[in-house]
């Protein structure tokens, strides 16, 4: 990761507790069928350092989906270079802080962009997770924003994830399908992180 985040821990619940929870908030949505909508519960257990993460997901207390993330990939260092997404001036202005250098992780589908401050210090960085299923993005989102600890988030139109902040600034995640992008900014604002991602959602036609 490109900047510490302080997460807290979740202890997942168990089947029966589950069973009896309803009109939770879950970040993956549900569609009804005939009858009353069923309750969806989202939980997250584990901290993103030690990539214990499980999100489950219920829409039928006797019939559980559980998701991972994607697992952690090695990545290479990075590299100077100009974010194919996001342009400096963008970034700067978003932030309301001129930019420095920018670095590139090589990953797919898109790089990691990191962006410094002229004096150095980290400005913002944005990730973009390629899951294998929506419930693994989901999973993906949750893991950087779990649900007990943030807002729930619904922009762009079409996604929805969350926004925190943190000791050292703020965190966005979103996910839409089987992608998640992730936002995070030195500024204790959210709105410069949902920013960040609409950005980018728009410049590559997510």
């Amino acid at each position: 990761m490109t900047a510490n985040r302080q997460l807290l821990p979740f202890m997942l619940a168990s089947a029966l507790l589950l069973a009896g929870l309803t009109g939770c908030w879950s970040r993956a949505g549900g569609n009804g069928t005939s009858g009353p909508a069923p309750a969806t519960v989202t939980q997250t257990v584990g901290t993103l350092t030690g990539q214990v993460v499980t999100t489950i997901t219920s829409t039928d207390a006797a019939n559980l989906i559980t998701a991972t993330p994607p697992p952690s990939t090695s990545e290479p260092a990075p590299v100077d270079g100009t974010c194919p997404y996001l342009a400096d001036a963008v970034v700067a202005d978003i932030n309301g802080q001129r930019t420095g250098t920018t670095q590139l992780i090589d990953v797919a589908p898109h790089p990691i962009c990191v962006f410094y401050r002229s004096d150095g210090g980290f400005m913002a960085s944005v990730r973009i997770i390629q899951a294998d299923t929506p419930q693994a993005a989901v999973a993906a989102v949750d893991a950087h924003v779990p649900i007990e600890g943030s807002d729930p988030a619904s922009q762009p139109p079409g996604w929805t994830g969350g926004s925190m902040v943190t000791d050292t600034g703020s965190v966005y995640a979103v996910s839409k399908g089987t992608i998640a992008i992730v936002a995070e900014s030195n500024q204790q604002q959210s709105i410069k992180g949902r920013q960040l991602v609409i950005t980018t959602v728009g410049n590559l036609g997510l």
